[in-house]
């Protein structure tokens, strides 16, 4: 029967000439590298095993290629072999290799397929657990950020702290200069003070001989009126002039001892000064040695600070391990809380039932109380029958159960009363006090970071300005120690700040010690040497932050010639820079300016300005002519 087929077909005849070739194969049983005829390998029906034997018989598996090509030269001339890693020679010599993947059906496929989706599954989960790691990671980042920052700031202020020192150390440095300056100033006027003595001592030795020489004429001048009598007037004539001569004398010697005396003081003066001074050199130096020490410590200390970053580093990987078993332990109290809350709902839905139930009784048992009260009422009226006559004695078993029944009511009504009312808008309260509670969490960390960042701001302002305040004061006090002894003509001042406190917090304390005198508080000092002292102290922090103008209102009104002529000197050496404006009636003072302002009436009511320059007045004190006219704009700008 002829069937259509849709594709062509081939068939192999099983039976027929015994003699075919491929039951003539050769044997290679036994043979160096072979595995067995492929036949051999396939389980097949007895019905099958003609096939099996047509289609593998002539084909041999052997381990590798080069037995397979040993044996086609061979003894398996025309037979096909396989090796065990995939690979086909044929009896043509054709030999086929690569991986078999290639030729891998639907079904291969398919398992594959789901062995994929099974590995991606795999991955989505480790992805999510990665997920949460790399947040806890993330957060553990961000605290450890802070805690890198902390650290950052701390470095910070050992470099400032360093850079202090270092400012101090300059400051030091300087101030040793400017003493050097000043010890080498004194050295000079020393030697001309030395040198004046010297004239003097000269000047007081030809003295003191004119006084022998005049004694002596005196003495010869008395022998001689002894003998000679008749030249007794004009002797006692030139006796008066000698005598008046020695009294000159004398008071000359006095005047020179005078003299001596003020040298001798002044040079001790200066002596104590130099001596002063070189104490000042040596506590410069020890201050130096200080500041090297404190930038050594500094110095240590930063060094210091870097190991206990390493340090800190080695505790943020040891917290991020903690971190992460409390984030787990998180969890677990998260979980336990969730079950308390449900076992919290449970006892309230139990609770809600059973205040319903008591309810329910309550009624009920006001509806028996009240049809009794209206069936005792009816038989009273009705028929005049007590309702208590018909109840009988109960007995000791029934009056224990009624007690218990009593004591059971009284206790559930005590618990009602201690429940109280149910308050039905408890989960909505709730939810909006959990809504507030976010709100002012949300608030109070927007506090608390904005808290954090003035505090790092006011500790950055602080050491700034504790910084720029020291730097400032050891400048000042500098030029305030070499003004005030420039003023006194000696002594010693000093700026000193109250210990164990706070830089920007202590007090400051002036304390002076004018030539002669001991060192004592400016408070205690007199009227002159107050303004002094204030008026070094002012150009000292006027010098450290000059300004093209000053102006200074009768400063010297309780200083003498000696003392003004001191300031008017020290203000001179400020005139490079600045210009002052001085308002004294101090007549010392007015010849050190340049020009004169003053307010005159020459009418009555009626005020006039008039400015003189003193090279507007001529040898004779006279004013030119042209120093009369109106003030113009430069005149008024000019400062005296």
């Amino acid at each position: 029967e002829s069937r259509r087929l849709t594709g062509r077909v081939g068939f192999i005849r099983l039976s027929g000439d015994s003699s075919s070739t491929w039951e003539q194969a050769v044997d290679l049983e036994g043979q160096p590298g072979v595995r067995g005829r492929a036949d051999h390998f396939v389980d097949s029906a007895a019905s099958f095993a003609p096939l099996v034997k047509r289609l593998l018989g002539r084909t041999w598996i052997v381990e590798n290629l080069a037995h397979a090509r040993t044996l086609s030269q061979g003894l398996g001339r025309g037979l096909t072999f396989v090796t065990l890693a995939g690979e086909l020679l044929t009896p043509d010599g054709t030999i086929s290799v690569g991986p078999r993947d290639g030729a891998s059906g639907l079904i291969s496929r398919r398992s594959e397929l789901r062995a994929l989706k099974h590995q991606i599954a795999e991955l989505a989960a480790k992805i999510d657990a990665l997920g949460e790691t790399a947040a806890a990671l993330e957060q553990e980042t961000e605290s450890e950020t802070q805690r890198g920052q902390s650290l950052a700031i701390e470095h910070q202020r050992a470099a400032d702290a360093l850079a202090e020192h270092r400012s101090q150390l300059s400051a030091a440095e300087t101030r040793r200069q400017q003493l050097s300056e000043q010890v080498s100033r004194l050295n000079g006027e020393q030697r001309a003070a030395e040198e004046r003595m010297a004239g003097h001592a000269k000047a007081l030795t030809a003295v003191r001989e004119r006084l022998e020489a005049a004694q002596a004429r005196l003495k010869d001048s008395e022998a001689a009126g002894a003998s000679v009598a008749a030249k007794i007037v004009e002797l006692e004539r030139r006796r008066g002039r000698i005598q008046r001569e020695v009294t000159a004398a004398k008071v000359e010697l006095a005047k020179s001892e005078e003299r001596l005396t003020n040298l001798r003081t002044r040079r001790n003066q200066f002596e104590q000064d130099q001596q002063e001074r070189r104490r000042s050199i040596v506590e410069c130096r020890q201050h130096l040695a200080q500041s090297r020490r404190r930038a050594q410590l500094a110095e240590a200390n930063i060094l210091n600070a870097e190991s206990q970053l390493a340090e800190l580093y080695l505790h943020k990987e040891t917290l991020a391990e903690e971190t992460v078993a409390a984030v787990e332990r998180r969890e677990v109290q998260r979980a336990a809380r969730a079950e308390l809350m449900t076992a919290i709902q449970t006892v309230r839905s139990a609770e809600r039932k059973l205040e319903e139930r008591q309810h329910a009784q309550d009624l009920a048992a006001n509806e028996v109380r009240h049809e009794r009260s209206t069936l005792a009422d009816r038989l009273r009226d009705d028929y005049q029958i007590e309702i208590a006559q018909l109840e009988h004695a109960s007995s000791d078993e029934e009056q224990h159960r009624r007690e218990e029944t009593d004591q059971e009511i009284a206790e559930l009504r005590r618990k009602l009363n201690n429940i109280g009312n149910v308050n039905l808008d408890a989960l909505a309260e709730l939810e909006e006090l959990e809504a507030r509670y976010a709100h002012l969490s949300g608030q109070f960390e927007d506090l608390s970071r904005a808290k954090e960042a003035l505090v790092q701001i006011i500790n950055k302002i602080n050491a700034d300005s504790r910084r720029l305040f020291a730097e400032t004061l050891e400048v000042v006090k500098g030029n305030f120690q070499q003004l005030f002894r420039k003023l006194f003509g000696g002594g010693q001042a000093d700026i000193v700040l109250d210990e164990g406190v706070d830089i920007l917090d202590s007090g400051i304390e002036i304390v002076a010690r004018p030539p002669g005198k001991e060192p004592r508080s400016i408070s205690l000092l007199s009227g002159g040497e107050k303004t002094l002292t204030c008026v070094a102290l002012l150009l000292a922090i006027f010098q450290y932050r000059p300004s093209p103008f000053c102006v200074l209102d009768e400063v010297d009104a309780a200083l003498d010639e000696a003392n003004i002529e001191r300031f008017i000197g020290v203000l001179q050496e400020f005139l490079a820079w600045t210009q002052f404006i001085v308002v004294t009636h101090s007549k010392k003072t007015m010849t050190c300016a340049s020009t004169l302002y003053g307010v005159t009436m020459q009418e009555s009511g009626v005020s006039k300005r008039v400015s003189v320059r003193f090279e507007d007045v001529s040898d004779n004190g006279e004013i030119h002519s042209s120093a009369h006219s109106e003030p113009t704009e430069d005149d008024e700008t000019q400062a005296a």
